[in-house]
């Protein structure tokens, strides 16, 4: 269970004519309500992996959110037969985890699995190609490359703009820093960048509302320290209408971290003709290149901005490509 699985299951049952699925929900949380049915189960026990052993033999198709959870892997471990009825649905985190240190024998053995099965993993789903090249250089991956965005939070979204004339004049340029409290959103390099930037210019918002809690104190006090009353930190998980109100007041989005990661804001961002920077070598660069997408390179934060006929060209590139309708033409040809 995770924010992006409630709007799926929804879009799922209203898009999807025909299908018969049946959603089994790992983790519980209250943050992330949805609506329950004879075509949902919520595992409260760590029991429930026995019924899911035993389920994900008898199903036709097998769609992992994510390879993260480690009963999901040693299950899959134990089935190798059913490997090739599998779709994996990259995130990112359960890629790049081959780059972390296993530190424990518990992470260790975790690892040693994961190697074991996504080489016979029959289908491996993301919209990100390279994602696909660094699957099959790392773990041998030999799967078919399915493109679908999946979540709905991929989409393109119209953010309600005002117009030009209709804008206050704004004395600082509001920059969004990371998506979330991880370390891998670099947020210390991120604010030591921003930091060079002419002083009173800026105002920074740091979405922190989920991931880390102690690394997300960090991030806070560091952001105060460094840019005072003019950094905002984005702290209680918020409704997508609220976030995305706060997205339509950023100017520019300042993405640090050294692998794929917060392609739904990058998508709404870019759709909305906004300033993106992000490292050159990460997978999201070569594929927005492809698209004839415009974002900048991290280094030069500060010196380059988005002109308007380029940040119109991202708007339809974004609006046309990322839609509501290739969405569903890509969830049937999986379902």
């Amino acid at each position: 269970m995770d924010k992006f699985i409630p709007a799926f299951m929804e879009f799922v049952r209203e898009e999807i004519d025909g299908s018969d699925n049946h959603f089994h929900l790992i983790e519980k949380s209250h943050d992330y309500p949805y609506q329950t049915g004879a075509d949902v189960e919520q595992q409260n026990s760590k029991l429930g992996f026995f019924k899911l052993y035993f389920k994900m033999r008898k199903y036709d198709k097998i769609i992992l959110h994510g390879l993260f959870n480690k009963y999901v892997v040693f299950i899959l471990a134990l089935n190798p037969k059913i490997l090739g009825r599998c779709y994996w649905i990259i995130w990112g985190g359960d890629l790049y985890s081959y780059q972390n240190e296993k530190t424990t024998l518990k992470e260790r053995l975790v690892e040693w699995c994961r190697r074991k099965i996504i080489p016979d993993i029959g289908h491996l789903v993301t919209y990100i190609p390279g994602d696909i090249d660094l699957a099959r250089q790392w773990y041998g991956a030999k799967g078919s490359y399915i493109e679908s965005f999946v979540y709905p939070s991929n989409l393109y979204k119209s953010l309600n703009l005002p117009e030009r004339r209709q804008r206050p004049k704004k004395t600082k340029a509001t920059v969004l820093v990371g998506n979330s409290a991880s370390r891998s959103n670099e947020h210390c390099e991120a604010f030591e960048r921003l930091k060079m930037l002419p002083e009173g210019n800026i105002k920074i918002i740091c979405p922190l509302s989920y991931g880390n809690r102690r690394y997300a104190r960090k991030v806070m006090t560091e952001g105060e320290r460094l840019f005072s009353e003019d950094f905002i930190a984005l702290t209680e998980f918020l409704p997508l209408e609220e976030y995305l109100e706060i997205l339509a007041e950023v100017d520019i989005a300042c993405f640090a971290f050294r692998r794929q990661q917060a392609m739904g804001n990058m998508i709404t961002l870019l759709g909305s003709g906004k300033t993106v920077f992000i490292r050159k070598n990460i997978t999201p660069w070569s594929m927005f290149e492809e698209l004839g997408v415009k974002v900048f390179d991290l280094d030069n934060i500060g010196s380059v901005r988005l002109d308007d006929e380029t940040a119109k060209r991202n708007r339809e590139i974004i609006s046309s490509y990322f839609s509501k309708e290739r969405l569903i033409h890509q969830l049937k040809d999986i379902l």
